[in-house]
């Protein structure tokens, strides 16, 4: 067991390194061959654990939350009762909920990760073109996440139980408003990657698409495809389809290197709308992004919002929904 045991510390430097460069200095989290984590006291418990404390898992609620009011680019305005500024999506509390299962073979096991995350919308807005002054619109939201992570057992030893399972795979993340208003109701149905060497990664149902974390080289059934690794200088197009109730175009954005010193959020553009004639309307949007941070793991996450989650002052008018698809750069 001796090769396993030092498969799972090569692991572990490699996640407290990762963390580190995303934003997340927690050193509690590293493992520790001779103890256990603390409160961890079997197998399921240091899975839950880790699931909790993988690279990409632990960076993916600062993909989808702000730390200041960015401004407003061009496409974003609507019409609507007031003109928004400049906007962020603050998280203030995340609940966390793990689920483990081991799979017939003892040899795979899956973590259910649940998030409930709340916090508030918040819009810095004037109400005409020609007004000098400004007015803060905050809504509070309460959001709900959830995602996989694929646990492989390498070791079987009792007295080091904490190191039996590595991860080595991920589905993607997939997040929505709890109870969103009926005629501001948007789902994303399909998003696509195009990496730089033109590959196309298409994701319909995010938590049952599996990336293998391919650096890890321990092979299984369940993933699709491996992360995507890019390197600094390289763009790269995602394209998103949603299904929205709102008879008003929604609006979508790209959230992506995400770390203490960088992030960048562009607004994604429609390429074409259709009524459904149900009272639905199925809209596609598209963005090229380039890779202008440094090495590290990171989270591309679209976030689609309703209209009037931007352009109308109701506190009642929010509705969001996020993928989020896990990325590394070399």
């Amino acid at each position: 067991m001796k090769r396993n045991r030092n498969w799972f510390l090569v692991f572990a430097g490699s996640l407290m390194l990762s963390l580190g460069i995303a934003g997340c200095s927690d050193h509690s989290l590293e493992p520790n061959e001779g103890l256990p984590p603390d409160g961890v006291t079997n197998e399921t418990e240091a899975m839950k654990y880790y699931a909790t404390a993988d690279e990409f898992v632990a960076n993916e609620d600062q993909a989808s939350s702000d730390q200041a009011l960015d401004p407003v680019l061009p496409i974003d305005i609507a019409d609507g009762p007031i003109i928004p500024v400049s906007w962020g999506r603050f998280v203030e509390d995340v609940n966390i909920t793990t689920t483990a299962s081991i799979q017939t073979g003892d040899s795979l096991a899956t973590v259910q990760v649940d998030k409930d995350v709340s916090g508030v919308f918040r819009i810095l807005a004037k109400r005409s073109e020609d007004d000098t002054t400004t007015f803060l619109v905050e809504k509070p939201f309460s959001d709900h996440s959830v995602r996989n992570v694929i646990f492989r057992r390498v070791g079987n030893e009792a007295n080091r139980f904490w190191l039996n399972w590595i991860p080595v795979s991920t589905s993607l993340v997939a997040g929505k408003t709890v109870t969103p208003p009926v005629d501001q109701d948007v789902n994303l149905t399909e998003l696509q990657l195009v990496k730089p060497n033109g590959e196309t990664i298409t994701i319909t149902d995010p938590t049952e698409t599996y990336l293998r974390y391919r650096w890890r080289n321990l092979r299984h059934s369940i993933a699709r495809s491996d992360v995507p690794e890019m390197s600094i200088g390289e763009t790269f197009t995602v394209k998103a389809t949603i299904v929205s109730t709102s008879s008003e175009t929604d609006l979508l954005a790209l959230r992506y290197g995400v770390s203490p010193t960088t992030k960048r959020r562009v607004p994604m553009a429609v390429l074409s709308e259709t009524d459904n004639g149900d009272g639905t309307y199925t809209r596609v949007y598209e963005v090229t992004g380039d890779v202008f941070h440094h090495p590290g793991f990171f989270h591309a996450t679209v976030v689609a919002m309703s209209s009037k989650t931007l352009n109308d002052d109701d506190i009642a008018s929010y509705s969001v929904n996020w993928w989020g698809m896990p990325y590394r750069v070399l």
